[in-house]
């Protein structure tokens, strides 16, 4: 078999076991909100913590749609105790978006999650090999983030 294809095959492989073991994970912490949000809320909730208290606007330039998709998602959200929004001191027309603790914990757990699938998918790995694993998957992210 081609190489990209094996790769291919290994990639599905290791995506639908993730997926067991995010399913399997939740289960087991009983964090059934985390696993009620789509990917689309997700994504937002990692921009929100990542660019700390992002305005509407800049989460528009983030996804590249229009606003009012953006004060959906949100409100969404907001609804669900995930995040909240403040208004700006210096600009009373922006607001600010940032993550509850209901939200900050969320991400603890997806977190956790990955962490526990990394170590089901290493364990068959020598120290030397967890490295090499390592730097290679470094390597890639480095290469496709660009």
């Amino acid at each position: 078999m081609e190489t990209e294809a094996l790769i291919v095959k290994y990639i599905d492989i290791l995506s639908e076991t993730m997926r067991q073991s995010m399913r399997k994970y939740k289960e087991e912490t009983d964090s059934g909100d985390l696993f009620n949000l789509t990917i689309t809320q997700l994504h937002y909730l990692h921009a929100i913590k990542d660019m700390d208290g992002p305005t509407f606007r800049q989460l528009v330039e983030r996804f590249n749609v229009q606003k009012s998709t953006i004060t959906d998602i949100v409100n969404r959200l907001i609804k669900r105790n995930i995040v909240y929004k403040k208004q700006s001191e210096e600009d009373l027309r922006v607001f600010h978006i940032y993550l509850t603790e209901k939200g900050k914990e969320l991400l603890a757990i997806e977190s956790m999650g990955y962490y526990h699938f990394a170590l089901k998918m290493t364990k068959c790995l020598e120290d030397d090999e967890k490295k090499q694993f390592t730097e290679l998957l470094r390597k890639i992210v480095n290469e496709i983030e660009g």
